[in-house]
């Protein structure tokens, strides 16, 4: 019997909740409300990005078995057969497809590019380059389209497009400092990583430059009308000038440890940033 938890880690839910919320965001960004029907288009991309993850750990089962944070996934520890983790997937996949059918094809085949985005180009590419983030940052701008194309927006408007690149800019920062973090395991696992090319400290401060541009394109949201209402935009333009000052202080500190604790605050404080941005966008269409 296969326990919720392995379930759980198997479809990586810590990352496809937040995946699901940036897709809502793009719904009630052309519904201009909140709908408990795009929710049902947020489940169905929570259970496609389920299925991702996935299919991704069954392509590296035996990457993630060389690295202590990886080896205790179901697959690798032995708590889940290879069959019955296709089983799992196909639920996934299923459950996916059949939320977002009801909002027509188009939203159904955003949701399918994003997997296959992830497992055909992203996962692959992961062992052969270093610069793998960059492709692998598309996957971050995805849901948000498939969310506003299910709620009937066009791909023509400049407000998914500004979005999109948007949660874009922030999948390298996110990246880079997973890296950082876990880079002695993705060395000895085969995965090629930034710092084979670039010092830490070099990384580091190129990460800032994603950050500020990160904080910078926050502050452009209300010019493109994602966000309009007065006292929001003003949070936002509060809480992206404190970010980038907290960033540059951060950066600094990071850049003189040799094993810097600021490496973990930075990833939880930038993706914290994220969802602070993604709640104003809700407020915003109350």
């Amino acid at each position: 019997m296969i326990s919720y938890k392995a379930i759980k880690t198997f479809g990586k839910f810590s990352i496809s909740v937040p995946i699901a919320l940036t897709a809502y965001a793009g719904y009630v960004l052309f519904a201009e409300q909140l709908s408990w029907f795009g929710l049902l288009a947020a489940i169905g991309i929570f259970f496609l990005s389920a299925g991702a993850s996935a299919i991704n750990q069954m392509q590296e089962i035996k990457l993630d078995a060389l690295m202590p944070r990886t080896v205790d996934r179901p697959l690798p520890s032995g708590n889940m057969s290879q069959a019955m983790g296709w089983s799992i997937i196909s639920v996934f996949l299923v459950a996916g497809t059949l939320c977002l059918y009801p909002f027509g094809w188009h939203a159904v085949l955003w949701g399918w590019i994003g997997l296959a985005w992830y497992n055909l180009i992203y996962t692959p590419m992961k062992t052969r380059s270093a610069f793998s983030v960059f492709p692998g940052a598309i996957v971050g701008a995805i849901p948000p389209v498939a969310g506003w194309v299910a709620a009937g927006g066009s791909l023509l408007d400049v407000r998914i497009h500004f979005l999109a690149f948007f949660f874009f800019l922030g999948q390298m920062p996110h990246f880079w400092l997973l890296v950082l973090k876990y880079k002695d395991q993705y060395k000895k696992a085969g995965f090629p990583i930034i710092t084979d090319v670039l010092t830490k400290k070099q990384v580091i401060r190129i990460n800032l430059i994603w950050f500020i541009a990160t904080f910078i394109s926050a502050l452009f949201l209300p010019v493109f009308n994602v966000i309009d209402q007065q006292w929001i935009v003003w949070s936002l333009a509060f809480s992206s000038i404190f970010m980038m000052g907290w960033s540059l202080r951060a950066t600094i500190l990071a850049s003189k440890e040799e094993h810097s604790p600021q490496l973990r605050k930075m990833f939880i404080y930038f993706n914290s940033f994220y969802l602070w941005v993604m709640i104003l966008l809700y407020i915003d269409q109350l």
